[in-house]
């Protein structure tokens, strides 16, 4: 049974409210905003990609695009500039957007395809009938849905 933290705020244990399962989960993921992001155990390994994103772009900003400003005439160089800072902002945007949404659950396919004929199959191959069957397959019910 769960038990609300005593913070004497108006948060998930107030007047009958239920905790939301972010507040309740018992997994090593890492919650972030009320549980709209859900990140994995290794929440550390994003910063590094964060820095590998953002580290080429900043060395770029500082020594190349210095100069494209001053070498270029009609502000091209600060149009260049930011659309570099637009297109990685909108990279780290997906990427955490991305690593940090709860994937679901594929649901199995329902009609598995059908094996190849055996008549058209008399090539010869030594393979029975028992070797082209596909496997077993079991249908799970997830809240409801198959």
């Amino acid at each position: 049974m769960y038990v609300p933290p005593s913070r004497g705020g108006g948060g998930a244990g107030a007047a009958g409210e239920q905790p939301r399962v972010y507040q309740v989960w018992r997994g090593s993921n890492e919650f972030l905003l009320q549980g709209r992001f859900i990140f994995g155990p290794d929440v550390r390994s994003l910063f590094l990609t964060i820095f590998l994103i953002l580290a080429p772009v900043v060395v770029f900003c500082i020594f190349v695009g210095r100069h494209l400003i001053n070498d270029f005439p009609d502000h091209w160089g600060i149009s260049v500039m930011v659309v570099v800072i637009v297109f990685t902002i909108y990279d780290l945007t997906l990427l955490l957007l991305t690593s940090g949404r709860d994937p679901g659950i594929v649901p199995r396919n329902t009609h598995p395809p059908e094996p190849e004929a055996i008549d058209m199959n008399n090539d010869g191959s030594g393979q029975t009938p028992q070797q082209l069957r596909l496997p077993r397959t079991k249908d799970v019910i997830v809240n409801g849905s198959l």
